[in-house]
C-alpha cells in the first residue's frame, strides 16, 4: 500500500512538472517566449 501511494504521488508530481515546463499558460516555455519578444523589440528600437 505504501509503495502504491509513492508511485501515484510520483506520477502526479511528474505531471505537474511537465505542465510547468510545457504548458500553455504559466509555463517556462511561455515565459521564455515573452522574454525573447521583449529582447527582440529592444534590439529593434536601437
Amino acid at each position: 500500500m505504501k509503495e502504491l501511494v509513492i508511485i501515484i504521488g510520483t506520477i502526479v508530481l511528474g505531471c505537474l512538472i511537465f505542465n510547468m515546463i510545457a504548458g500553455d499558460k504559466d509555463s517556462l516555455k511561455s515565459a521564455g517566449a515573452g522574454v525573447m519578444e521583449k529582447t527582440i523589440e529592444m534590439y529593434e528600437e536601437q
